[in-house]
């Protein structure tokens, strides 16, 4: 596979200046990047309906997508989008009052899964699209905390999250789900949790039964159900960076013994908690590397190469998706 789809946002060129990362994205943006040329094209820009969105300085941003037979499932914070990659046009969208900050969705066991970030939650949808079953990131009953009358779409944020879930997979009937807070992995299913690293975890690929998670700091953790921690990865000494800052490590992919890391540069936050784990501080040299994807051979311990897309109108990756299906063939 050489073609890959990529998920993000492009942020609005006063975001430096602005005071929250809820504001920060002008447009949804959806990329194609071919790995042997370097190739790559913006395939879709979105933005959501005023009515699915807050209404003021409303944020428009792609998170960690998934793909849904021949279809592309997107994510905006708000907002599910069905995509034809084939035709390159929308099948249709799917909202839900309480959609806040969507940061991941896929079909397990049928059903679509939203992890509703804002929520501290994943959304579980019926046929009809509606909310069948609410399944809570911390264990707690999600409405004692908010108001299920609600429009958290309408919200601009519900920060500070008592977990902040990123990504949920299915591995042999029981659902994995990513929480930044508390940097493990929790099995919605049995109740148990992993944890992965020191530093907050976002998203993941299962690859023959082993659950691949990247630490935003930089690393790559690879779990087996059952057995826990099995590998880790230093992508900085893989990659001989010599400590400048990689940046915010989300989207991966692992393919035939290389493994593709999406990097987005680092960007001031108000919520400074989140870049503990910088060793350079934000602002001072060396620079941070720029918005990307990167190729690693984790077997020969070595960086392959790296295709900087910042020019093409992405500020932040959050998935590195193959261009077809999983099964099909050109």
């Amino acid at each position: 596979m050489s073609r890959y789809f990529l998920t993000g946002g492009r942020q609005r060129p006063t975001h430096l200046r602005a005071r929250d990362e809820w504001t920060a994205y002008e447009r949804a943006v959806l990329l194609s990047l071919d790995t042997r040329t370097g190739a790559a094209r913006v395939v879709l820009e979105y933005a959501s309906p005023p009515d699915r969105c807050p209404a003021t300085d409303p944020s428009f941003v792609f998170k960690a997508a998934s793909w849904d037979g021949p279809h592309l499932l997107l994510c905006t914070q708000t907002e599910v989008i069905v995509f034809d990659p084939v035709a390159e046009r929308i099948v249709r969208t799917i909202s839900h009052p309480w959609f806040n900050d969507v940061h991941h969705v896929a079909r397990i066991g049928g059903r679509l899964h939203v992890v509703s970030t804002g929520l501290d939650a994943v959304l579980v949808l019926g046929d009809d699209d509606e909310v069948v079953e609410v399944l809570s990131a911390v264990g707690d009953d999600p409405w004692s905390r908010f108001d299920r009358a609600t429009d958290w779409r309408r919200v601009p944020t519900t920060k500070p999250h008592a977990a902040h879930p990123n990504f949920v997979t299915e591995v042999d009937g029981h659902r994995w789900l990513t929480r930044f807070v508390q940097r493990d992995a929790l099995d919605l299913d049995g109740g148990s949790a992993v944890r992965l690293a020191d530093d907050p975890v976002h998203d993941g690929v299962l690859v023959d039964g082993r659950l691949w998670y990247t630490v935003v700091s930089g690393h790559v953790v690879v779990v087996e159900p059952g057995r826990g921690v099995v590998a880790r990865y230093d992508l900085d000494r893989v990659g001989d960076e010599g400590g400048r800052p990689l940046g915010w490590a989300r989207g991966i992919h692992v393919d035939a013994g290389v493994t593709l890391i999406a990097f987005s540069r680092l960007r001031p936050t108000t919520l400074k908690q989140n870049l503990s784990w910088l060793r350079t501080p934000l602002g001072r040299p060396p620079e941070p590397h720029p918005t990307r994807v990167v190729a690693y051979d984790f077997a020969a311990g070595r960086k392959l190469h790296t295709w900087t897309v910042e020019q093409v109108g992405i500020s932040s990756i959050f998935s590195v998706l193959p261009a077809e299906p999983r099964g099909s063939h050109a």
